[in-house]
């Protein structure tokens, strides 16, 4: 029987997920809730409505169709989420695309297909195959089939991950992988779990073990406004970033994405908002100089201006 994953999107062309041109395949469920994410619509694995009230006509199609989840009162459409089951023929009635489906079930082959498109511009450019999510490692399975099929094609591969999963999926995959990207998003473990709703110490495990086994790890920290942004932060983060091996080849700060209240509203969640501009260059210089001096010049800490 043919392995399956539930997939939110398939990126092609992507230019900063990995070296060269690359097609991203993002993965639905993740264990943390990060108040800050920008991909809300991965949180869960099942598939899911997202709606678009601008793009809405209110033409009732979709409620004479399922009209115990799809609702008009007083001009505005309410979606009762709790009783959809993620069918997605609402949007095929919906004519204006209002509403629209948030993951497909694929197989293997059905995403190396689409992988092996691009062909051309991962020989060009040294580019390849990122595999996120979401978590992608949630379904390590799908995930260590898929990799081994595009390192047998010659596609450098490499992986997007919180590592919030059993150390024993990542063990599955590691052979696969040429690069792993590794978010860390807060030092503290208790302030970790009141901002993500799980705390870190599975995630600094983890990331310890990986970087002992000898594959390029950078590490990306999302910089979010009063959460993890402090000159004290950085400090905190530094003393951890020193017990890990020498596995660990650079320090990417993200800057905050201010942008993502729209997808919340879309999939019916709460928007938490840290502010509304990403950090000034100036910042970001300030704090990147603080975490490279914590760490050492041997791993160099960067962010994109």
């Amino acid at each position: 029987m043919s392995l399956t994953a539930v997939i939110s999107n398939i990126a092609r062309g992507s230019l900063h997920d990995g070296v060269g041109v690359r097609t991203v395949v993002y993965f639905k469920g993740c264990g943390l809730r990060c108040q800050w994410c920008h991909n809300p619509e991965t949180f869960e694995k099942k598939r899911e409505i997202v709606y678009s009230p601008v793009k809405c006509i209110y033409c009732g199609k979709c409620t004479d169709a399922y009209p115990s989840c799809h609702i008009i009162e007083n001009g505005q459409m309410r979606i009762v989420r709790e009783r959809c089951t993620g069918c997605g023929q609402c949007a095929e009635f919906c004519p204006t695309g209002a509403i629209t489906l948030c993951g497909e079930e694929k197989t293997v082959e059905e995403v190396f297909q689409t992988i092996l498109k691009d062909m051309h511009y991962y020989q060009s450019s040294n580019g390849g195959v990122t595999l996120s999510g979401g978590e992608c490692l949630l379904q390590a399975d799908f995930c260590t089939e898929l990799l081994k099929k595009c390192k047998d094609a010659g596609i450098h591969t490499a992986i997007e991950s919180a590592l919030f999963v059993d150390y024993s999926k990542v063990e599955k995959v590691i052979p696969y992988v040429d690069f792993f990207y590794v978010d860390l998003k807060v030092a503290n473990t208790l302030k970790h779990q009141k901002y993500t709703g799980q705390g870190n110490g599975l995630i600094l495990d983890n990331i310890r073990r990986l970087s002992q086994m000898g594959k390029p790890i950078v590490i990306r920290i999302p910089l979010i406004p009063g959460v993890n942004d402090s000159s004290e932060d950085m400090r905190a983060f530094g003393e951890i970033i020193r017990g890990f091996s020498n596995g660990i080849k650079g320090i990417e700060l993200l800057k905050y994405n201010p942008l993502a209240s729209s997808k919340y509203s879309s999939i019916g969640k709460e928007y938490y908002s840290f502010g509304f501009e990403p950090q000034k260059n100036e910042t970001m210089l300030y704090l990147k100089d603080i975490l490279q001096k914590e760490i050492g010049k041997q791993c160099p800490v960067y962010f994109r201006k």
